[in-house]
Formats: structure tokens, sequence, C-alpha cells
């Protein structure tokens, strides 16, 4: 006798078989029942394998958060087609590369990106088209997602799919200028959802808020935790803090994953506003990507009074690593926790010792982690040491074993939960004639946590909106600088490396933290 095997599909089609007219999705004006929903899934998976499509296939996702990338994800999980979510904030030069690099058959994407789509349609080797919606365009360049789905099977697709299968790869920006695809496995991502379970103490009478955007590992994961969960997902389609709070209290929501920027928009409504809605329902809130400020955090419990606070520290590549709880919140300030249920946590030096208890290490992580970057194997083998991951940050340990993150060794800005790492706009900005040379930082900002700021060396006189300009169609408004800075010279070690700590100190003096 052989036991299961831990994948995303055999885990939603539980939910199926237990809860068939429940409701699964909330979307706008679309409900969904687990039943509709995984006839829906099915249709897309069959339609998938009768175009040719087969297990070990890489299928890109251009898609808001909505019903739509919901149904692309778990049919991928069915067939062994392998999803590559692309952000839907990139623009049309980071499109292709992932589309390039990931060697996608085809791609489903929505009438909003069909400027990309006519673009690259004669520069990119696709031989799918599927477009979400019903805007005008060349019709026949395209399939139509709705009318593709209602033309297939509703039966389940028969394809052996194992654990060790990957579902997805998960594109993070990358530290040499180009963004990097996570391997991301059936079973890596099925334990995490089961240790997320575990640890916030979530159950099938859950109803989850999804503000997350799909495309990133947090939006994609919590929105199949809820339906491996059996609970009822309420998803919205872009992040709105007044309607937060009505969905809330419309929709009795209960759980939610958001980001510190998310939670300050909340706070910094009107207290008018604020007193309106009935937020009682929400039992537990988990806030990720940078640990959150006392005032922020004070916020949040006295707004959200019914409401645990669960803080975690983590990544795309390895999930999450540890967790801050509850009854932690305000005896450990700074802190991002312990070791995650399952996951085991050290601090190395550079030679690959673990550091006394108080001094500063590179945190790894070991558990179940990404199965490495796809085509990218020397940034593989610089991520792990004997199976322990590390996405770079810096951290210490106190006496009690919680961990507080100090730096990031890769100097990543985080900006409203975005990860942003400099050498992709420093690549850019070296590209103008007029910089000699130039360091990017992030330095703090009260609604995003952190701006990007740009510190150059000219060759000649330029201008803050010029250099600003230089960037609007190179790259995503993300990552654009909100700030430019004009110097005489960067410091530099004996080496010549630009020193980005020393930079960094006088724009994070004084303030709670510098991440």
């Amino acid at each position: 006798m052989t036991m299961a095997e831990l994948t995303i599909g055999d885990a939603f089609v539980r939910s199926v078989n237990n809860y068939p007219s429940k409701t699964a999705l909330i979307f706008e004006s679309r409900r969904l029942t687990y039943s509709e929903l995984n006839q829906r899934v099915n249709q897309l998976a069959n339609g998938l394998l009768a175009l040719g499509y087969q297990k070990g296939d890489k299928l890109s996702v251009l898609l808001h958060n909505g019903i739509e990338i919901t149904e692309v994800v778990l049919a991928c999980a069915k067939t062994g087609i392998i999803a590559v979510p692309i952000s839907t904030r990139f623009k049309e030069s980071e499109v292709q590369y992932i589309i390039e690099q990931s060697d996608s058959r085809g791609i489903i994407f929505e009438d909003e990106f069909l400027p990309i789509m006519e673009s690259l349609y004669h520069n990119v080797q696709l031989k799918e088209y599927i477009r979400v919606g019903y805007g005008s365009s060349e019709k026949d360049l395209y399939k139509n997602y709705e009318e593709f789905l209602h033309t297939q099977p509703l039966a389940e697709p028969n394809i052996d799919i194992h654990e060790t299968d990957t579902w997805y790869i998960g594109y993070t920006s990358g530290t040499t200028g180009f963004p990097k695809g996570a391997i991301i496995s059936h079973r890596t991502r099925v334990l995490h959802i089961l240790y997320k379970i575990i640890e916030y103490g979530l159950s099938d009478e859950d109803v989850q808020m999804l503000v997350m955007p799909q495309f990133h590992s947090n939006g994609l994961t919590y929105g199949v935790l809820g339906l491996v969960l059996g609970n009822t997902v309420f998803i919205m389609k872009q992040f709105d803090a007044e309607k937060v709070l009505v969905s809330i209290e419309r929709e009795g929501l209960t759980y939610s994953s958001m980001v510190p920027t998310m939670y300050n928009m909340i706070l910094n409504l009107p207290n008018e506003i604020k007193s309106i809605y009935d937020v009682s329902s929400m039992r537990v809130l988990i806030s990720s990507s940078s640990p959150l400020l006392t005032v922020t955090k004070e916020g949040i419990l006295g707004y959200f009074h019914s409401s645990k606070l669960f803080e975690f520290y983590g990544s795309a590549e390895a999930g999450i690593a540890t967790v801050l709880k509850p009854q932690d919140q305000y005896r450990k300030i700074r802190s991002v926790g312990k070791p995650m249920f399952g996951i085991k946590v050290k601090l190395l030096d550079d030679a690959g010792n673990e550091v006394p208890q108080g001094e500063v290490g590179e945190l790894y992580s070991f558990g179940p982690v990404t199965d490495g970057y796809y085509k990218m194997p020397d940034k593989t083998e610089e991520s792990f040491r004997n199976g322990w991951f590390s996405a770079g940050d810096l951290a210490r340990v106190d006496d009690e074993g919680y961990f507080y993150i100090v730096d990031r060794k890769k100097d990543m800005i985080i900006s409203g939960g975005e990860n942003i790492y400099p050498v992709e706009i420093e690549e850019v900005l070296s590209k103008h004639p007029s910089v000699q040379e130039v360091a990017v930082i992030g330095i703090p900002n009260n609604i995003w946590g952190e701006q990007v700021h740009a510190l150059i060396v000219c060759r000649d006189c330029i201008t803050e909106e010029e250099i600003i300009d230089f960037c609007r169609d190179k790259m995503a408004g993300f990552k654009r600088p909100r700030s430019v800075e004009f110097v005489q010279s960067l410091p530099k070690s004996p080496t010549g490396k630009i020193l980005k700590r020393i930079i960094r100190e006088k724009y994070w003096e004084g303030k709670e933290a510098k991440i």
C-alpha cells in the first residue's frame, strides 16, 4: 500500500467532494460553488490537453486577481502543465523576458494587456494566445477564454500527477538584473498550506479575504489554501481600503493576509469612515513582507479588536520560515518570531558556521523549498548550503530563540509589499548618457514602508524629472525611483565596491527599523 501523494489537484478535489454546493469563490458580481468551479477548471484543463499541451509544458499567465487566474492555476495542477504567473505591473520587455526565459508554449491574458500581446505577437514564439474578456482585437489571433471553455468536456483529466512534479514557476526580481524563476512543486506548497492552517488555527468554517496579487506567491498560495480548506474565498481585483471594510462587514470575512502598506492605508482612513463598519468577524490577520512598525501594530490590534495578529518572514522560494504569534506581538517588538511548524532555521557566517546567539548571520531555512531557479544552476547553487536555503537576509536570534531581520544582504527594497532589487534600476539608469555613477537604495516612506531613491554622480547637468521620465517606459511603475539625489561621489570600499550600508545610514538614523 502506498501513501497518498500531496498534490494541489487532489487537495482541491477533496473540497469539491466535501462541499459541492458551498460557495467557493466570490468575485465582484460572480459567485461559484465548488462544483461549478471544478467543472470550469476541468473544461480548461481538457481544452489545454486537446490543444496538445503535455505534462511539463509551460503556460504563461497575465491576469489580475479573479476567478480566471484561480481556474488556470488549478487546471495546471490537474494536468501537470506548469503555470508561469507574470506580474500585471510589468512592462512589455519584462513580460517578454519571462515568456522566453520560461520556455512558455502559450499565454492566457486579460483584455487590458492586448497592446502588449499585439506588440509581442510577431516577436515571441507562442503557439496559443487565450484572451480573457471581450475587447476588440483581431479575433483570429486569439482564442476567447469563455468560448474555449464551453466547448470542452467536464470530466476530470486523466493525468498522473506526482507530489514532486512542478506546479508553477514563480518569478522573483533578479539580483543580477534579470528575474529568477523559482521552481515550486506540489509537495512544497501543499505542506506550506497545511503548516499555515495549523499555525493560524484556520478551519473549514472560515471565510477568506484575498487581496494580495495572485501572480505573487503570497496571493496564489493563500487563495488555494482557502479552497483546499473548504472556505469561501472573497477575491478583490485590487486593494481598496474602504472596500475592504465594506466587504468584511457584508460577507462576514474571518481572515486575510496583507502587507504593512495595506494595513496603513486602512488605518489612515478618517475615523468617521472606519467607525461605520463592523469588522468584528475578522479573527485572524496575517502580515508579511517586512516587520510591522509598532504604531501600525497598535493600530491594527486597536481597530480589529476581535482579531489575532500573526507576522511572518519568508520568501517566494521558501514560503514561510518564521512566525511571530499573537501573544508575542508586544513582547518581541521587531521580531519575525520563531521557526514555522515543520521548518528549521539557523544563522550562518560566510564560512558556513553557525553564529553565536546575538550575533548577525545569514538566515537559512530547511523544509519544503524551491527546487531551484529555472535554467539558472549558478543562482541555485548560490542559494543553498547542504539543502538549507537562503534568500540572502541577515538576522540575529535572542536568548529565547526569536529571530530579528537586521538587513538584506542583497540590498533588496520592499515598497508596498513589492520586492525591488536595486541592480535592475541601476542597470537602466547607467544607460543614461549623463549618468556617470549610480546607487539605488530604499529610504523610509510612511505609506509604502520604503521608496526607491537614486543617488547619481553626473557627467553633465540633468534634472530629477528627466531621470524619472527616462525610466518610465523601461520598468514597472513600482520600480521607478520616487526621488533622485545628485552627489559628487559615492562611498566605496578599498576594492571599489559602493558601500550602500553607509549611504543608507543618514536616511534611517533614528528610525525604528532600517528595512
